[in-house]
């Protein structure tokens, strides 16, 4: 569309601009302040790479030390806090494709923490170490619950997007208008600045938010295969 722009714009005379050492440092200010923009939203991306896993392994040591207090005391009753833990374990998976909300998982999280408890304090002895690890593995998912939220609910600086859409309105603007001898270099020019800029503003756009499963347009999210691997095994 732009290139077809410029043609027409060239074919009526209307350019007006001329390409100097300013229209390049315009260029290059753009380029910075994608990469500014891209750098930051892509901290949040690395760190949310890692919750799924973390999240499987809580849910997996919470089995393996649930089992535990079953081979200390034979008779404890403790395949309610399992069947509850799966159950989380499925939540979490629905909730991250948000199928439910998040006061949904929030209520899965405390009835499983109830059942928990109540395995727990069927070890007898000095449980404070198993108790303690139990607990904070429940602490643990219920941090990275809320963490993803944050995430979900946070953007990058919306001045700094602002300012970013509006400098590569303004760099296009002075592509189209800008004065060529050549029309096919100046559109072949055109047409990649435009893309490699229009390509990091949706980039930016859809990894800021690295848990969007539900937008089928979303092409950058972090992968849950291994919490539902985890899942299907608890």
């Amino acid at each position: 569309m732009l290139c077809g722009i410029k043609v027409a714009v060239h074919v009526l005379g209307l350019e007006r601009i001329s390409v100097n050492q300013l229209f390049s440092a315009m260029v290059a200010s753009t380029v910075f302040l994608l990469g500014f923009l891209l750098s930051g939203v892509l901290t949040d991306f690395k760190e949310s790479e890692k919750i799924p896993g973390e999240l499987a392994t809580s849910l997996h040591t919470l089995k393996l030390e649930i089992q535990a207090i079953q081979v200390y005391h034979p008779e404890a009753q403790v395949a309610a806090a399992l069947e509850a833990v799966a159950g989380l374990g499925h939540s979490l998976v629905d909730w991250f494709m948000e199928r439910i909300t998040t006061e949904q998982i929030l209520l899965c999280h405390e009835r499983a923490h109830g059942e928990v408890v109540n395995a727990a304090v069927q070890f007898k002895g000095d449980a404070s170490t198993l108790r303690g690890r139990l607990m904070q593995d429940m602490a643990m998912i219920l941090f990275k619950i809320n963490r993803v939220q944050t995430i979900r609910d946070t953007t990058f600086v919306p001045l700094v997007y602002w300012m970013a859409d509006i400098a590569a309105v303004l760099l296009f603007g002075g592509l189209v208008l800008s004065r060529a001898d050549n029309i096919a270099e100046s559109v072949f020019f055109l047409a990649v600045i435009s893309f490699i800029v229009i390509l990091l503003l949706r980039l930016i756009d859809d990894i800021d938010n690295p848990f969007d499963f539900s937008d089928l347009d979303s092409a950058e999210d972090v992968s849950i295969k291994l919490l539902e691997h985890a899942v299907d095994r608890l």
